[in-house]
């Protein structure tokens, strides 16, 4: 009867087109999928498909279809091998993980790491794009020899094995708490991992300094109009990975102003009365990887 249930339940899976070794995915796996855990984004090559992963250089990659400007995340810890431009990958972030293995994520719009830089699974690494040899907007995803780019194996995820089966969507568990306790990271408005600057100038402008290897970059205007405002913080209020900004404005409204691809998006009102606060800070208070306000009052 057990053994009945069980070829019951299994058909019932392939059914759903659920691939039956995600079933059985090994917590013990090198990799996780490389965007942020909850997400899924349809698989639209899979290693070995007839169309372009059938060379050398490509013979394991998988191809993820997604929106340009979607986060990519390091499938696993390691070391910026290479980020820059490649003929057929376009914009390319390869991460070292020993022993000359590394993984490839090509076909960027953006990166937002440096060669030699360390990363954590997780954490934030670029934007995906169609540059390079792309007929339309996606991820591909490789498991590579860092010396001579050429695939090496298939990637062996924690949420799917090895099988990568075109249409299937996995659901990304590759949140990177494991290695960063603290989830709502307050002043990291690029989700690289490392603390950037926020500044209002004289004339009112929000202005973003990329963390450089611990350095500051040339900075960018986010925004206009903060002069009046008078608070304003970074603080991941959305769970992302990323700092969004939060202020109280001149009438006392507490805003939220989503973090939209290193800008700003239109502001949320999340409160009111908070002009007459002594103070108003934001953290992660609940530890549950988002951030909180607290204040000071009148009183």
């Amino acid at each position: 009867m057990r053994r009945g249930l069980v070829i019951t339940f299994t058909l019932f899976l392939a059914c759903l087109g659920i691939p039956l070794n995600s079933v059985h995915a090994a917590s013990g796996a090198p990799f996780k999928l490389p965007y942020p855990a909850g997400s899924a984004y349809t698989i639209t090559q899979t290693p070995g498909s007839g169309y372009s992963h059938n060379d050398d250089y490509n013979r394991h990659a998988v191809d993820f279809s997604m929106p340009t400007g979607t986060p990519i995340v390091a499938s696993a810890a390691g070391t910026v091998y290479f980020e820059g431009w490649s003929t057929g990958g376009g914009i390319m972030v390869l991460i070292d993980h020993g022993n000359n293995v590394c993984s490839q994520y090509a076909h960027l719009s953006s990166t937002i790491v440096s060669a030699g830089g360390r990363v954590a699974q997780g954490q934030r690494v670029g934007l995906s794009g169609a540059t390079g040899n792309a007929t339309g907007p996606h991820l591909h995803w490789n498991i590579v020899y860092c010396d001579s780019q050429l695939s090496r194996t298939i990637p062996d995820s924690v949420e799917t094995g090895t099988s990568y089966p075109t249409g299937y969507a996995p659901v990304s568990q590759n949140s990177g708490l494991t290695l960063r306790p603290d989830g709502e990271r307050v002043s990291d408005f690029s989700g690289d991992g490392v603390a950037d600057v926020l500044g209002v100038d004289a004339s009112g402008n929000l202005q973003y300094y990329p963390n450089n290897g611990y350095k500051l970059s040339s900075p960018s205007r986010i925004g206009q109009g903060w002069g009046a405002f008078k608070r304003v913080m970074a603080a991941d209020w959305s769970g992302d990975g990323a700092a969004d900004v939060l202020g109280v404005d001149a009438s006392g409204n507490l805003l939220y102003y989503p973090n939209n691809s290193l800008g700003l998006a239109a502001p949320t009102r999340i409160g009111q009365g908070w002009g007459a606060f002594k103070q108003v800070v934001a953290a992660d208070w609940s530890g549950d990887g988002k951030a909180d306000i607290l204040g000071v009052d009148a009183s």
